[in-house]
Formats: C-alpha cells, structure tokens, sequence
C-alpha cells in the first residue's frame, strides 16, 4: 500500500468555541482526498475526546500504538482525549468524515 501525503484539502468547522455558547465541544466535517493522509508527519492529538462517523468512502484511523481502525460510510469512532491518531483514505473516493471534539468535565 502507498500513501503519498498532499497537502490538505481546507476543513469545514460547523460549530467552535468562537460561534456557539458551549465551549466544551468543537464540530466539523473534513473530506479526505484519495491518498491523503492527516496529518503530513507525527500524529494529531488533541485534549478533547473525538467523535467520528464516516459518511462516504474509507477512512483509515492508526492509533499510536499501530491498530489501523478502517471506518466505512455509517460507521462511528471514538479517539479518546490524548490519543495519538493518524488519518489517511486509500480508497479510489473522497472519505467524508463529520467529527466533533468533547472536553470531558
């Protein structure tokens, strides 16, 4: 398998802490291209938990410790708070993957 990193396509953030009245939780959905991976290099990682559910196409999510989640359209993940993750698409279509980040209390 080949991943060849491009540079990403823009994500639509739906909901932030700048235009809605909960700070604790961040929405949007973001489109994989085929071959695109997310990040470049190193692994995301945030301090809220995220939530994803696949749209359309295949979205792969590789944890830190190298489990390789593949999410098919009506499927939904869980990558818990400091997880590291990386996101790719090897697949021939667009991944579209709505997701939403949720400070815990």
């Amino acid at each position: 398998m080949i991943i060849k990193p491009t540079l990403p396509q823009e994500m639509t953030i739906f909901f932030d802490q700048e235009n809605q009245p909960n700070k604790r939780v961040q929405m949007g959905v973001v489109t994989l291209a085929p071959g695109e991976k997310r990040p470049m290099e190193g692994f995301s990682r945030h301090d809220q938990d995220e939530y994803s559910y696949v749209v359309s196409g295949l979205a792969h999510t590789i944890l830190e410790d190298g489990q390789d989640l593949v999410g098919k359209p009506g499927e939904a993940q869980l990558i818990e708070a400091g997880e590291g993750h990386i996101n790719y698409n090897d697949g021939d279509e667009p991944a579209v993957v709505v997701w939403m980040l949720v400070e815990r209390e």
